[in-house]
C-alpha cells in the first residue's frame, strides 16, 4: 500500500502555493496550521532555503508596477496594488475603509477614472492575497490558524422559503475540529440565507464515516479517489440563518472581491434531522486524526534536525 505523503516531503520542499494532497478531493496547507506555519518559519531563516520565498517575493513586487489611484473628498492619490494589499491587511487601516465607505474610490485606469468603491473589492484577488499571507507569516508575526483540511465536498442546500433544492451552489471548503467553512459560489445564495430562518443542508457522509475506525494509512486509502458526488446517501442537517451572524458571517461575506463567498458553521449548530450521524463523529474524527498523525510527523522532524 502507497503510504501517505508526509510533511518531510513537503515542508521547505515545495512551491509555497502547493498543497499536500491527500485524496482527489482532501488536502492541507501548510498555512493552515500554526504547527506547520512555525516549522515552515524556522525553515526559511536559513538563507540557502529560499528559493521558494524569494520567487514568492519576486511575484509580489511585480505588483508595484500596477498604478492605482485613490479619490477620497480631498484628493486622488497614486500609489500601486502592491500598496492596497499590504493596507488591506492593516487592521486598523482595513477598519477605516469600512467607515469611509462612501467615500472612497479607486480606479484601476487611470486619475480620470472610471472610479469605483474600494470596499466592493473589485480590485482583490484571493491567490494574490493568500501570498501576502504567506509571506507575513514566513517573515512576520500574523496571527495563525488551528489545524484544518482543505476540501471539495458538494452539498445541497433548501431554504425554508424556497420550494427548490440547490445542488453545485455550496460546498465544504474546509474541515475543523469545531465546524465547517462553507463556500457559496453565487451572491444570490449569501442574500437567500440573510432572508431564510432556516437552512436545509443535505451533506454526503457515508464515505467519511465508514473509516471512523481506520488507521490512518487505511483512511486515506479509502478515500484517495472518492468525489463525494457518487454518495446518494445524503444525510440531512438543518441549521438556523440567524447563528451564522454570531461569527460575522454575513458581513465578511459581502466583502468578498470574486463571486466566492465563505460562511463558518459549528457542527453543534448542523442538527441532525431524521438521522443520528453526527458531524463531530465523522469530520471532526477525520480532521483530529490526520492532526494527530502530523503532530507525531513533527516530532520526528525535530528529532532529525537535532541529529543532524
Amino acid at each position: 500500500m502507497k503510504e501517505l505523503i508526509s510533511l518531510n516531503d513537503y515542508l521547505g520542499k515545495k512551491n509555497l502555493s502547493d498543497h499536500l494532497h491527500l485524496t482527489s478531493k482532501i488536502s492541507f496547507h501548510w498555512s493552515n496550521w500554526e504547527q506547520t506555519c512555525l516549522k515552515q518559519r524556522e525553515y526559511y531563516k536559513n538563507y540557502n532555503n529560499n528559493f521558494y520565498l524569494t520567487s514568492l517575493n519576486n511575484q509580489l513586487l511585480e505588483l508595484k508596477t500596477h498604478p492605482i489611484w485613490i479619490c477620497n473628498k480631498v484628493e486622488i492619490i497614486r500609489t500601486d496594488l502592491y500598496s492596497l494589499y499590504e493596507s488591506y491587511l492593516d487592521s486598523r487601516l482595513r477598519l477605516t475603509w469600512l467607515e469611509r465607505k462612501d467615500e472612497l474610490l479607486f480606479s484601476t485606469s487611470n486619475e480620470q477614472g472610471p472610479y469605483f468603491s474600494l470596499t466592493s473589492m473589485k480590485w482583490f484577488n484571493k491567490d494574490i492575497y493568500s501570498q501576502f499571507v504567506m509571506r507575513k507569516i514566513l517573515i512576520e508575526q500574523f496571527t495563525l490558524r488551528s489545524f484544518r483540511l482543505s476540501t471539495e465536498i458538494p452539498i445541497t442546500i433548501k431554504f425554508d422559503n424556497d420550494v427548490n433544492q440547490y445542488q453545485n451552489k455550496v460546498s465544504i471548503h474546509q474541515l475543523t475540529e469545531t465546524g465547517v467553512m462553507l463556500k457559496i459560489s453565487d451572491k444570490n445564495f449569501v442574500n437567500k440565507i440573510k432572508n431564510s430562518f432556516m437552512l436545509e443542508l443535505k451533506i454526503p457522509t457515508k464515505a467519511i464515516k465508514s473509516t471512523n475506525n481506520l488507521n490512518i494509512h487505511d483512511t486515506y486509502e479509502k478515500l484517495k479517489d472518492v468525489t463525494f458526488q457518487e454518495d446518494i446517501h445524503l444525510n440531512s442537517y438543518q441549521l438556523e440563518s440567524r447563528i451564522l451572524n454570531f461569527y460575522g458571517n454575513l458581513a465578511n461575506s459581502q466583502r468578498s472581491g470574486e463571486n466566492e463567498f465563505f460562511i463558518f458553521a459549528r457542527y453543534e449548530d448542523l442538527v441532525a434531522n431524521g438521522h443520528n450521524v453526527s458531524l463531530t463523529n465523522t469530520f471532526a474524527n477525520l480532521v483530529s486524526k490526520t492532526k494527530k498523525y502530523f503532530t507525531k510527523e513533527l516530532d520526528l522532524l525535530v528529532f532529525e534536525l537535532k541529529a543532524a
